[in-house]
């Protein structure tokens, strides 16, 4: 699957909603539910755990692009 970098960097801005370059668990809340996805908090806590690889309790770009590509 070709990704495009400009519409994926956009995607991320946009649910980076403080603008600190890190998707919280929040913020990946409301990313999941605009993608139509009806998780529980607990779903939802395990999916951020699964793409958060570096357990540093946000996402970044880099592993946001990795999850994404994933799809």
């Amino acid at each position: 699957m070709d990704i495009d970098e400009e519409e994926l960097r956009e995607t991320f801005d946009h649910f980076d909603r403080d603008n600190n370059n890190r998707i919280d668990k929040a913020e990946f809340a409301e990313l999941l539910a605009a993608l139509g996805a009806d998780m529980s908090d607990e779903e939802t806590a395990i999916g951020f755990s699964v793409v958060d690889r570096d357990n540093s309790g946000s996402i970044d770009y880099r592993e946001f692009r990795a999850w994404w590509g994933a799809q």
